[in-house]
């Protein structure tokens, strides 16, 4: 199961001796076996990386393609990927043809997209975006579970969703747990922490009985992604209506994902929250669900958690389907209990390109099977 998985947190299958390297490190030294390799000598960082076909690579000769399995084709030479931070220039490259593809449009470009002539608007991934919070377990305030738990109940999902892709109900879910909305394992246990009413006076309560003191809490934004800063911004304006002190570091996606491997005290380079968005399939199953865990390395803040490992031991020694649901119901209510990061939502996940491209896998954008119709 962890082999198959694709999206974010995949298991990358590497030599062991730059498996063994130092993790912090970047890694130099890139090997594949896919239609495309990547140009290292070509990246222009913060701008463009160029992959060019490989001629190395053959396809199988039959089967469907879908997703990463069956044959992939290679029907260009070269692709460039631009690093486009403004919204505006972006849908103004795509419009008129100096880039074929965008990958993640803001909402509010949506409506133009779709009046525009000879641009198309699809859903990329059928599993959506579901965004969470993730929470530093390692210090205070958020090392507090009870004070997890008040952050929990302070967020309100629909907030949260409508400020990334809008009000038309039929891009958004609210009332999301632990698993993707919409698959075997999604369930109601516990979801009255995220389904009831917001109420920030009885949230002040409770951070009063947990031992709040007003503690910052640095919630790290990054401003080049609208996708990621509007959910940000409406989790601060929440938390400080309910009375949290919040405190709004804003940075690149790239600071922020080195920031978030520091394990030191926020006042010193560290972190307290911040949103991340996964796709659907990065939650179908305990199995591949990276940030549910409760072993205090998990890449989610370190939460250390009996309870949550236990109910995940018993999903994966489950001998059927209805053991399974069974588990990983117990799972979400230990979860919501232990709080390892607070779930936000789901959107669904739209792209827009050129209309001549055709082919294009459902699913984490690749550059295989898709040409010009």
């Amino acid at each position: 199961m962890a082999l198959a998985k694709t999206g974010l947190m995949m298991a990358a299958i590497m030599p062991e001796r730059i498996a063994n390297g130092d993790p912090e490190k970047p890694i130099t030294e890139l090997v594949g076996s896919g239609p495309y390799r990547f140009k290292g000598d070509e990246r222009l960082a913060g701008n463009r990386v160029v992959y060019e076909r490989f001629e190395g690579y053959a396809p199988r000769s039959s089967g469907a393609t879908e997703g990463t399995a069956g044959p992939k084709l290679a029907n260009f030479d070269r692709v460039e990927w631009k690093v486009i931070t403004d919204a505006s220039t972006a849908g103004a490259a795509l419009r008129t043809g100096e880039v074929d593809w965008w990958e993640l449009p803001g909402t509010d470009m949506l409506p133009l997209m779709r009046k525009t002539r000879g641009i198309k608007v699809d859903v990329l991934d059928p599993s959506g975006y579901v965004a969470s919070l993730r929470v530093n377990h390692a210090f205070p305030p958020t090392a507090n579970a009870a004070i997890r738990r008040a952050m929990t109940r302070a967020i309100s999902q629909r907030d949260v969703v409508i400020a990334m892709a809008g009000t038309d109900a039929s891009l958004w879910r609210e009332n999301v747990g632990f698993f993707c909305p919409g698959t075997s394992l999604a369930n109601d246990a516990g979801l009255e922490a995220v389904s009831g009413p917001r109420d920030p006076e009885a949230v002040k309560r409770a951070l009063g009985e947990a031992g709040y003191g007003g503690e910052k809490i640095a919630l790290m934004v990054p401003e080049d992604l609208q996708i990621n800063e509007l959910p940000s911004e409406v989790v601060a304006d929440n938390l400080t209506k309910a009375g949290f002190n919040v405190d709004h570091v804003s940075m690149d996606w790239g600071t922020l994902v080195q920031r978030r491997t520091k394990k030191d005290p926020p006042s010193q380079g560290g972190w307290g929250g911040y949103v991340v968005l996964n796709s659907g399939t990065d939650q179908l199953t305990p199995a591949v669900h990276a940030a549910l865990r409760g072993n205090g390395v998990a890449l989610n803040g370190w939460c250390e958690s009996e309870g949550i490992e236990k109910e995940r031991d018993a999903w994966l020694a489950a001998p059927d389907a209805a053991g399974r649901l069974a588990a990983a119901k117990r799972l979400q209510a230990q979860a919501f209990i232990d709080v390892p990061y607070i779930p936000l939502g789901q959107i669904a996940q739209l792209t827009t390109f050129r209309e001549d491209l055709v082919g294009m896998i459902k699913g984490m954008p690749v550059f295989w099977n898709i040409k010009r119709g």
